[in-house]
Parts: structure tokens; sequence; C-alpha cells
């Protein structure tokens, strides 16, 4: 058994990590067994070097003896031929023989929430790894060994499947040519099953990337199987050079799962906060307010941005003593020496009541009695009783908010975070191939 994570092989410029994995799963799929789907593991998205989605690939493989060398090299070499030119893309490739040692399995629960330095990660390479690889400073040996480590075993992790198509390499930069009325009809045939196709609000097909990379577009849900269903649903009117399955974490809340409430940069976060200063929307649409951490007294800024569109409503409604159990990710702002808790997504788990006041009713004859002056209780004009010791009535108002979780739309989701369509859904305990879980149709 022969397991090989890769990852930083593109940048902002271009190229993707998981269009490269196609490239070595032709080279060596007669070569091996393929004893798990390709992993997409996306690590703490909070990183500041991260590209995109912060994703890594891990091959699960049986491979001959006679051929683990070949099998080694053969991914290399593709790295090195295929990774994008940049000063800030620096690929590494892990490879790991026979069990996954416990020490990698938390050093990839680690590279969820934390953020982990090159440093630790070639110290874990060099104690635990067959054989590994760097170019550049090898900051991809991070991601490579946390794929590695992220075994998603079905008894214990949550997991979904992406399918991912790929475009000719003529046809990148131009715009990607997929039909919308058939993006939604397999919404419509496959939801639940499939998720994250339409953005709710806006109405937005949200299966095709911008910019230069290779994907044409993908399609995230529950089964293989249905996957290959969406693939035969959409049409496209541009040729398609490839596509292929992953088994990830996409949409599984991972990152949460292993999340605390410290208070550390660009680590994942969650705990319970209460609202301690009334919500304010700043230039721009941003709603923020100061929030105490339950767990340490901290006071820390709460934020949902404007992209988050309807969820910032949510958060605009929230009142001093209300309490949230907060998810997201830190940030400290030198400007301010302050943390900001930048909101994924929440859960109101108390709300405070409300009141308005209004005058009393007389006793005497229940007509609404009028202030007598300050510090002299109320009088009724009808019947001229006055009562200096009786107080306004406490109106409670219903408010506009209730207990629950709340998400931002599809379009504003990051990769990991659950969306609520998944939240009724039996658990997987199991997974098996499809099929032509990959194709490979074109090259140029």
């Amino acid at each position: 058994m022969l397991h090989i994570g890769f990852d930083d092989t593109d940048s902002l410029k271009g190229n993707c990590t998981t269009h490269l994995a196609t490239k070595i799963i032709e080279k060596i799929y007669n070569k091996v067994e393929f004893l798990d789907y390709p992993r997409l593991i996306r690590n703490n998205p909070n990183v500041p070097w991260r590209t995109r989605g912060n994703g890594a690939i891990a091959f699960t493989l049986g491979v001959k003896e006679e051929d683990l060398n070949e099998i080694i090299s053969l991914s290399i070499d593709i790295i090195e031929e295929n990774h994008q030119e940049d000063p800030d893309t620096n690929p590494g490739l892990a490879v790991i023989k026979g069990n996954i040692p416990l020490e990698l399995k938390v050093f990839a629960q680690r590279a969820l929430t934390d953020v982990i330095s090159i440093n630790d990660a070639k110290t874990i390479a060099r104690k635990l790894c067959f054989r590994y690889h760097l170019i550049g400073n090898g900051r991809g040996i991070i991601g490579a060994l946390a794929a590695i480590g992220n075994t998603l075993t079905p008894q214990e992790e949550d997991f979904t499947f992406e399918l991912l198509t790929y475009r000719i390499s003529h046809s990148i930069g131009t715009k990607r040519k997929v039909d919308f009325e058939s993006i939604k009809k397999m919404d419509r045939e496959l939801a639940p099953l499939v998720f994250n196709n339409i953005d709710e609000e806006t109405g937005k097909a949200i299966i095709c990337p911008a910019g230069l990379d290779p994907v044409l577009y993908g399609i995230r849900g529950e089964k293989a199987e249905v996957l290959l269903k969406a693939l035969e649903i959409v049409q496209i009117e541009e040729p398609m050079e490839a596509y292929c399955i992953f088994r990830t974490n996409q949409g599984t809340d991972q990152h949460f799962k292993y999340s605390i409430s410290a208070i550390r940069n660009f680590n994942t976060f969650k705990g319970e906060i209460e609202v301690v200063d009334t919500p304010k929307t700043l230039v721009g649409g941003h709603i923020i307010f100061k929030g105490m951490v339950t767990e340490s007294s901290k006071i820390v800024d709460v934020a949902a941005f404007e992209p988050s569109k309807s969820f910032r409503r949510i958060i605009e409604k929230l009142m001093i003593g209300d309490k949230i159990l907060a998810y997201g990710s830190v940030r400290y702002k030198k400007e301010f020496q302050s943390f900001t808790i930048q909101l994924e997504k929440c859960e109101i788990i108390k709300i405070e009541e409300q009141f308005k006041e209004e005058s009393p009713f007389c006793p005497n004859c229940g007509k609404r009695m009028t202030s007598d002056g300050k510090e002299k209780g109320y009088k009724c004009r009808k019947c001229k009783y006055k009562n200096r010791h009786i107080s306004k009535l406490k109106i409670p108002i219903e408010r506009e908010i209730q207990l629950g979780v709340y998400i931002p739309p599809a379009q504003s989701q990051r990769h990991l975070v659950k969306p609520l369509i998944r939240y009724n859904l039996p658990s997987k305990n199991a997974f098996h191939f499809v099929n032509n879980w990959w194709k490979k149709y074109s090259s140029n």
C-alpha cells in the first residue's frame, strides 16, 4: 500500500492541483490499483498563502514492490513538468508506505484548523515518509502530508464527492460554455444528492469557476454514481479534456469538528459568544459587533462581510445579551490591536426578550394615563386619578430572529462549510467505486 500526497502546484495565475492529479492518474492507472478515490482535502481556509480553496490531493494505491520507484518517479516528474511557474508556487510531494502513522493523522487534524510551518512539516516528512520531494521552499509538503493523513474513514468522518471536468488547453482563458438550463435541470432532478449548484438568492449557476484555471465545471454530491448522472445531464458547448471524481471533505464542516475557541491569528474558531454591543453597519455593507467569548471572557469583534448577503441581515438583528455559537476564522488587526472573528456560519442559541414601554391604564376607568411630570407618576385625564408609584407597562416585542443555524447563501460559502441541504441526510458508512470514475478525452 502506497500513499502519495501533493500540494501547491497552482497559483492565482492559473493551473489546478486537481488537474495535475488527472495527469498522474493517466500515467499510473494501469500500473496500480486505486484503493480509494483520489482524495481532495481542503485544509485551513485562513492561511494567508493559500491559492483559492487550499486543497491538496492524496492517492491511496496498491503497488507491486517492483513498480514502487517507477510510480514515485513518474509522479515527481509530472509535478516538475506541470506545476505553475510562479514565485509563490512551492510544490511538495510526500510518500508513505504501508499503514498511515497516527502521528500523521494528528498532523492532518492540525492542518484543518492551525497554521503549520514548513519546518514542522519537513520534520514530519523526514521522520515518517518513505520519500518526499520539494520544489522552491517546499511549502506544499504541508498539504501533501495533511492530505495523506486525512483518510476520511467513513465510520469516523463525513465526506462528499466532487466531479471535476477539465477544459482543453486552448479553451483556457475563454468564457466557459456550459448550458445554464441543463444545470437547473440537473439540480432539480438530483438534489439533495447534489448541492450548491445554484445560488438560492441570485439564481446564478455556481458550478463554473472564474479565471484561468483548467476546470470547466464541478458538481458536488453524496454519491459517485449520482455525479455520473449529473455528467450526462449537464450540456456543454466546448470540448472536454477529462473528468475525475474525487472523494472530499468539502461541505462537511470538518475544520469546525476540530476547532476550539482559542483566539489565534489565522486559526479556525468555534465557540460561544455573547453580544455585548449593538451590531453596526460599516462602509461597504459589512456588519460588525463586539462579543465576549464565553470560555475566555475575551472581547473580540465579530464580523459578517458584505458577500454573505442575507446572512448579514441576521447578524444585524442581534442585540445585547443574545448568544451565538460562532463558526469562523480569526484575524488580528494590527492597526486596531484587536481580533476579529470572521463568521462562516452561526447558531443562535439564546435570544434576549425585547420590550417596548407604554403608559399604564387607569385602574379606575381603564383609560390610558399620561405623565404627571418628572418623578410624579401618572394621571388619568378622564377621572382625575393620580398615582406617583405606578410604572410604565413593558410590552413584549416579537424578535425578528429565531433560534437556529444560519449559513450564508451557496455563492458565499467556503468549500468546507456544510450547507443546510446536507443537515438531514443519513450518514454514509461506506463507499464503493463506480466504473468510469475518471476518463480522458483529449489533450489538445
